[in-house]
């Protein structure tokens, strides 16, 4: 099917003096376009940045329908290869279900990481609907409407379906319980943004990260202004600036003498 537009995969070649490279993972039934901005700061600042497009995203919600965790998972474990085969430090960043996925990926291919960084990440959804009815009717009823554009920013939009797949949801509802399962075998540095108003991830999702987590180096900033996709929001240039001086002090500190 064809992309959507700004919806494509992207890499950000910032040439063979670039410190690190970054893989940045966007959200549920949302695309690339809505790191892009985030991917785009990193690269004018001199490192090379790869962001996926997940397995059934930016086409049609569809299409989605038919695809599961492992295929999002996989695609971004294809995007980390491709970062490390160019010799530089890899740092992952991921909004919401891109913070999940990443996640996933400090727990199981934490070796290859140098650090990560997350936008209001997600690791359950308290309401009824989600964790009763979506196991038993995503057989029968194929969708409900969207969750995209939770934007305090007046006229910001975001490229994402306006259905939500719920076939894709409960797969997405399988991977939110290994990664919580797991969270304790994560150990890298970290840093989390999260909003104060957030209509899609409730805020007891980053608490639960911050008691799971084993990591040494952590840190939690709150986005004041902003809403969910606070990557195209009021205080994306807050998040932008704290993950640039984030990367820096990790490379910095990687090339100190022990």
């Amino acid at each position: 099917m064809a992309v959507l537009d700004g919806a494509e995969a992207f890499h950000l070649d910032a040439g063979p003096d670039s410190p690190a490279t970054i893989v940045a993972c966007h959200g549920f039934t949302g695309t690339p376009a809505s790191i892009r901005p985030w991917a785009e700061h990193m690269h004018s600042r001199g490192y090379t940045a790869i962001g996926p497009r997940l397995p059934g995203h930016g086409t049609r919600w569809q299409d989605m329908a038919a695809t599961r965790w492992p295929d999002w998972y996989g695609e971004l474990e294809k995007a980390l290869d491709t970062a490390l085969a160019i010799g530089k430090p890899v740092f992952a960043f991921g909004h919401s279900m891109g913070g999940t996925l990443v996640l996933r990926l400090a727990q199981q291919r934490g070796q290859d990481l140098a650090g990560v960084v997350l936008c209001n990440p997600s690791l359950f959804d308290p309401r009824f609907t989600v964790n009763y009815l979506v196991p038993l009717i995503h057989p029968l009823v194929r969708s409900v409407p969207g969750i995209g554009s939770d934007i305090a920013r007046p006229g910001v939009f975001e490229t994402s379906y306006p259905r939500v797949p719920l076939p894709a949801l409960n797969s997405l509802r399988r991977l939110w319980r290994l990664t919580r399962a797991d969270l304790a075998k994560v150990t890298l540095p970290i840093r989390i943004y999260h909003s104060a108003v957030d209509n899609v991830v409730h805020p007891r999702n980053t608490q639960m990260l911050l008691a799971g987590i084993r990591s040494e180096d952590v840190a939690d900033h709150v986005l004041p202004r902003s809403h969910h996709v606070a990557t195209l929001d009021y205080d994306a240039q807050v998040l932008f600036e704290g993950s640039e001086s984030f990367v820096a002090e990790r490379l910095a500190s990687r090339s100190a003498p022990q």
